[in-house]
């Protein structure tokens, strides 16, 4: 086991060997493209390990769901994209497609990096809450790095100056109101199997263009004709998908859930890491070695349709989440946790004789310290987002522990009793 992470988890030292690359970086897209770099071109200390565990060649490689490289050392990786894959994750080329299915989406404007245009499209498509900018960015890339809020022309020049030396074109589309959300689908060869909506947890930062990416959770329940929406445009795309490039695996299908209804955004056409929502709803099945072997292109036994009653009905009746935030402002040598109670949105440490609603934790990371929320099921209000949860308790974190993420505001679900009135959209490029 070759790993980007420097501490091994228990494993049998008999049958196993655990070699930490030393290339951990914080960030997702930092460890992969340093890992991407190694599978191309491993080093010496790489090729004697390898030569030493399989000296004729004969190993079959399972790498990350990011991994593009076909092969690591005469290998085959197994799971690895294929370039016509990766290529449907431009946020700025993707509208094609949901026009392409007839899928509601909001308007937008594609165009290069010409501020001038940028500030003139936003005008256009600001609907009263801002707009979105979008660049393509790197092949790897994700947690709303090249994504940003514009609302001012300060904030205009902040995303300028991120999106320019990395993107050669941007998205502008309307600022959407409504909660993030995600959909996986999963290609088999006899169809695709379409899992439950799963709330992406990214509070707005107060005054700034940046959004934090704060990890997922299944506690949300959108609205009934939300999540149909959304799991009948994600069968669709899983079946366009396999048509068009072959595809196999799991995709995710990114949008808002809106007073409009649901209104995609993007697809990344991997595991995503929302995944781990299922895997803790059914944890004897191997969900990341099914990924590899519908990628390697092996027969599972088993229908999309079975497949997708079995994690469905499992994650509708077991909600987890995955909440955290990266911190730079402290470091700490040692894990801190306490356990937190919410009274609506505010949060405040438990009294030791209080059942907590959650815990709040502070860990060690390459990047300075890792901000992790769990929470506890039972505590919380059947169906309502953890958006507001995770703010509030995010600022007992920098009041408490300093960790200075600063002002943050949760995204607003949608009213269920309002009605869907979608707009014609138009996108230009």
């Amino acid at each position: 086991m070759l790993s980007t992470d420097d501490h091994a988890p228990l494993y049998d030292s008999e049958v196993a060997r655990w070699v930490p690359l030393g290339i951990a970086g914080g960030f997702v897209a930092v460890e992969q493209n340093r890992l991407t770099r190694l599978l191309t071109s491993p080093n010496k200390r790489v090729r004697a390990v390898l030569g030493d565990f399989d000296p004729d060649g004969e190993a079959l490689v399972i790498s990350t769901p990011y991994v593009h490289t076909a092969e690591f050392a005469g290998r085959p990786v197994l799971n690895h994209r294929r370039p016509e894959w990766v290529e449907l994750e431009n946020k700025t080329t993707i509208d094609a497609l949901w026009d392409e299915l007839s899928a509601p989406r909001a308007p937008a404007e594609v165009m290069g990096l010409d501020f001038g245009a940028l500030l003139a499209a936003t005008a256009r498509l600001d609907r009263g809450a801002g707009v979105v900018w979008s660049g393509d960015g790197p092949a790897i890339n994700g947690g709303a790095n090249f994504v940003r809020r514009v609302r001012t022309s300060q904030e205009a020049r902040e995303a300028f100056g991120v999106l320019e030396p990395k993107c050669e074109f941007v998205r502008v589309m309307p600022f959407l109101e409504g909660i993030p959300v995600s959909v996986h689908g999963i290609v088999f060869p006899d169809g695709t199997a379409v899992l439950r909506p799963i709330e992406m947890v990214v509070p707005r930062r107060q005054g700034q263009a940046r959004f934090l990416y704060a990890g997922c959770a299944s506690h949300y329940d959108p609205p009934t004709r939300i999540r149909e929406e959304m799991r009948n445009l994600a069968r669709r795309v899983g079946e366009r998908l396999r048509e068009t490039v072959d595809y196999r695996g799991t995709f995710t299908l990114d949008g808002i859930a809106t007073a409009d209804g649901f209104l995609p955004t993007e697809i990344n056409t991997r595991y995503g890491g929302a995944m781990v929502c299922f895997e803790d709803a059914v944890p004897q099945l191997p969900l990341a070695l099914v990924q590899v072997a519908l990628v390697a292109g092996h027969d599972l036994g088993v229908s999309s349709i079975e497949f997708e009653e079995l994690l469905v009905s499992s994650a509708d009746a077991y909600r987890q989440s995955s909440v955290n935030a990266n911190v730079r402002a402290v470091n700490p040598t040692e894990v801190v946790e306490r356990p937190v109670v919410f009274t609506e949105w505010s949060c405040r440490f438990a009294h030791p004789d209080e059942a907590p609603h959650g815990t709040l934790r502070l860990k060690p990371s390459p990047l300075g310290a890792k901000l992790e929320l769990d929470f506890v099921a039972d505590q919380l209000v059947p169906g309502r987002p953890v958006a507001a949860l995770t703010v509030a308790a995010f600022a007992l974190a920098d009041q408490e522990w300093g960790t200075s993420l600063g002002p943050l505001e949760p995204a607003v679900a949608v009213d269920d009793d309002v009605a869907p009135a979608l707009e014609p959209t138009a996108v230009t490029a």
